[in-house]
């Protein structure tokens, strides 16, 4: 998997569409598109925009690398273990948060 597709998975997860990410980030849902289809590389501050937008710290963004033609058996494997460290990574970055509106 590519900077592209964790983009478009980490969107569609969200809820959102292309043309809305595009009005927050002042780019065009042209761009989104072909950032999403591997076709553009996005700069870190984009990145950095688009985990803001996401609330996700933005090394989550890199955590996603190419298979290389490995059987989905192995893409199965990668995806488990990047759902951990995602995991892991949320718990870290809200440890210490207050919980508002919930009893303690």
């Amino acid at each position: 998997m590519n900077l592209g597709q964790a983009t478009r998975i980490m969107r569609t997860a969200s809820g959102l569409k292309q043309s809305q990410i595009a009005d927050r980030l002042g780019v065009t849902a042209n761009y989104v598109s072909l950032v999403e289809n591997g076709k553009r590389e996005p700069s870190v501050s984009f990145l950095r925009q688009l985990a803001e937008i996401f609330d996700i710290p933005v090394g989550v963004f890199f955590l996603w690398e190419e298979s290389g033609g490995e059987s989905r058996t192995r893409g199965i494997d990668q995806l488990r273990d990047i759902v951990a460290q995602l995991e892991a990574m949320y718990v870290f970055a809200n440890r210490g948060k207050s919980r508002k509106g919930k009893a303690r």
